[in-house]
C-alpha cells in the first residue's frame, strides 16, 4: 500500500514539473526579431521601437520589470521603458566584438525578459561594418636583396597589408611609386585576400645605384577609400661585372743607368668599380729587355 502511494506521489511530481516546463517554453518566443545598425553609432541613438515590434504595451514595461540581457562583455544597448525604444548605450566597435574575419556577418544577441506573465523574446542586432580602419603593413619597411645579375621579369613577393574591416572595406589593391626598374602585379588569394608581387622590368646596375627606395601603398575599397604605406628598400648585390682599369693606358718611364736597387720608378693606379672581394686588385707584369740588360724590375703591390 505504501509502495503504491509512493509511486503515485512520484508521478505527481513529474507531472507538475512537466506542466511547469511546458508553461515556461510556451512563454518563450520561438521567432527572432532582427535589426541591422552601423557600428560607431552615437550614444543615445535609437535602433527601433522594440515595444511596438514585439506587440507590447508601453505602459506595462516598468511594472513587468522589462530587462535586456546581452551576450557580450559590455551592455551596448538598453530599452527606454517609458517609450519602448531600443537605444545605444555605448559606441559599438564591430572589430572588437567580432575580431575574426571568418564571417562577414557580426551579431549582438539579446534576450528581452518580462514578468507577470513571464515572456522571453530573442533579438539579433547585426552590426554593419563601416570603413573606420585603414590598411596597415606589419612592418614599416620591407628590405629586399637583389643581385644586379638578376634577369628582368623576375618576381619577388612582398608582405601584404591587413585591414580590420571586411568585405568591400578591406584591402582592394596596391600601388607602387614610380620606378624605372620595378612595377607590381596584384594577386587575389583564397577568400579574396589581396597581395602584390614586385616585378623587375629592367636589369639593375649596382655601380649606378646601389639602393632603390620605393613606396608601396595598400588601398581599401571603402568610400572614401583609406590607405596605408610601407617603404620597399632594395639592396642591389654586386657581381663581378667590371674589370680593373688604370688611370693611363700607357706609362713612359725613363731610368737613369746605375740607379740604386730599390729606387722608385713610378706609381701605377688601377681601380675597380665592384665592391668587396670583387674589387681586390693584384698586380703582375711581363718585362722585355735586351739580352745585354741583366737588371731586374719588380712591383710593390701594396702601392702599385
Amino acid at each position: 500500500m505504501n509502495c503504491v502511494a509512493t509511486i503515485r506521489t512520484w508521478k505527481g511530481y513529474v507531472l507538475l514539473e512537466l506542466i511547469f516546463i511546458l508553461l515556461f517554453v510556451k512563454n518563450i518566443s520561438t521567432s527572432v526579431t532582427h535589426y541591422s545598425i552601423p557600428e560607431e553609432m552615437k550614444e543615445g541613438s535609437v535602433v527601433a521601437n522594440l515595444a511596438n515590434d514585439l506587440g507590447l504595451d508601453v505602459k506595462t514595461l516598468t511594472k513587468r520589470k522589462m530587462r535586456l540581457d546581452i551576450i557580450a562583455s559590455k551592455k551596448y544597448l538598453d530599452v527606454n521603458k517609458e517609450t519602448g525604444e531600443l537605444y545605444v548605450v555605448e559606441k559599438i566597435d564591430r572589430e572588437h566584438i567580432c575580431p575574426t574575419k571568418s564571417s562577414v556577418s557580426c551579431y549582438l544577441r539579446v534576450e528581452v525578459t518580462l514578468e507577470n506573465p513571464l515572456r522571453i523574446f530573442n533579438i539579433e542586432v547585426e552590426i554593419l561594418d563601416m570603413n573606420d580602419n585603414a590598411p596597415q603593413f606589419r612592418r614599416d619597411a620591407i628590405h629586399l636583396d637583389i643581385s644586379e645579375a638578376t634577369p628582368k621579369g623576375e618576381r619577388f613577393s612582398l608582405s601584404n597589408a591587413v585591414d580590420a574591416d571586411v568585405g568591400a572595406n578591406s584591402v582592394k589593391t596596391y600601388l607602387l611609386s614610380e620606378s624605372e626598374y620595378f612595377n607590381i602585379e596584384v594577386q587575389t588569394g583564397r577568400e579574396g585576400s589581396k597581395f602584390a608581387d614586385l616585378i623587375l622590368k629592367k636589369t639593375l646596375d649596382r655601380e649606378k645605384q646601389a639602393i632603390q627606395n620605393l613606396i608601396l601603398t595598400a588601398v581599401d575599397g571603402g568610400s572614401p577609400a583609406r590607405s596605408g604605406t610601407a617603404s620597399v628598400i632594395v639592396h642591389v648585390l654586386d657581381t663581378n661585372d667590371n674589370a680593373p682599369t688604370f688611370d693611363k693606358s700607357m706609362y713612359n718611364v725613363k731610368i737613369i743607368e746605375n740607379s740604386p736597387i730599390g729606387s722608385l720608378l713610378f706609381h701605377l693606379n688601377a681601380t675597380d668599380l665592384d665592391e668587396g672581394s670583387n674589387s681586390d686588385i693584384t698586380y703582375s707584369y711581363s718585362l722585355y729587355t735586351s739580352e745585354k740588360n741583366t737588371g731586374n724590375i719588380s712591383f710593390e703591390s701594396n702601392h702599385g
